[in-house]
């Protein structure tokens, strides 16, 4: 069974960038399931109602989160009744968001779960601990399981990878915006990336309009961001598991440049 799974998509032009091509893709690859990282979606921070409803109908079956999901606090309650937002689990209990999502089309079965890293990241719990602490309690064991982790250090994400190597199908990182170029099966048979990288606008500061970063940096003065619109690229990994032994046997990186919207 084949997994597509899209890095942070970001803002508006990252949406446009999915919406005009993901039928291609689709074609192209002829993916079971499809998986966004979308807690950049709105503007760069957070998700809406109104930015999310759009990719369910272009075929995303359930989308992961980070530390800007609950950016928008109007989307809150969105995002509390809608199952396949899935939250880091390793954030508070009651912040909304669902703890794991299982997709089942057929024979073939998807779990998606989402942790946060601690390292150069806001508080949360250890993700080692908490997912030892999910995996022995879910009963699901026919599933096939793709987790994203959303941390900033490679390090971090690194170690993971070997801690859960041969328990997940796939452990696809997220959150620098910069995809890397060590895509492999782990010993154990877990597909392995440290960062998908991020959909949207290329010619940017990792999302956002690169004068106004360049500025800040530069003078230190704060400068209010704002999302760029330019250079868009598609990065993604394409994942194949066995949904017997639930191991992947082939994780390809996806890298586009994509043309920029007509204005």
């Amino acid at each position: 069974m084949r997994t597509i799974f899209f890095g942070d998509v970001f803002g508006k032009a990252g949406r446009q960038t999915l919406t005009q091509h993901m039928d291609r893709i689709i074609k192209e690859y002829q993916p079971d399931f499809i998986i966004v990282n979308a807690e950049n979606l709105a503007d760069g921070k957070g998700l809406t109602e109104k930015t999310l409803k759009p990719m369910f109908r272009l075929g995303v079956d359930a989308v992961t989160g980070g530390n800007h999901l609950w950016d928008r606090a109007e989307s809150l309650e969105f995002i509390r009744i809608t199952p396949n937002i899935v939250k880091p689990m390793n954030y508070p209990e009651h912040a909304p968001g669902s703890v794991h999502y299982t997709i089942q089309k057929g024979e073939f079965k998807l779990t998606v779960i989402n942790l946060c890293g601690q390292v150069y990241m806001p508080p949360c719990d250890s993700p080692f601990t908490v997912f030892d602490r999910w995996y022995e309690g879910f009963e699901d064991k026919d599933s096939c399981i793709l987790l994203d982790f959303h941390a900033e250090s490679t390090a971090e994400t690194r170690a993971l990878g070997w801690y859960v190597d041969g328990r997940v199908s796939a452990l696809l990182g997220t959150h620098t915006h910069i995809q890397t170029a060590d895509e492999e099966i782990l010993p154990s048979g877990t597909a392995y990336i440290t960062d998908v990288g991020m959909t949207g606008p290329h010619d940017s500061v990792i999302g956002m309009r690169k004068h106004i970063i360049l500025e800040k940096m530069s003078t230190g003065v704060p400068i209010r961001y704002e999302a760029s619109d330019r250079g868009n690229q598609i990065n993604a990994v394409c994942v194949d598991m066995d949904p017997v032994t639930r191991r992947a046997t082939m994780i390809t990186r996806i890298r586009q440049n994509v043309s920029p919207r007509e204005k």
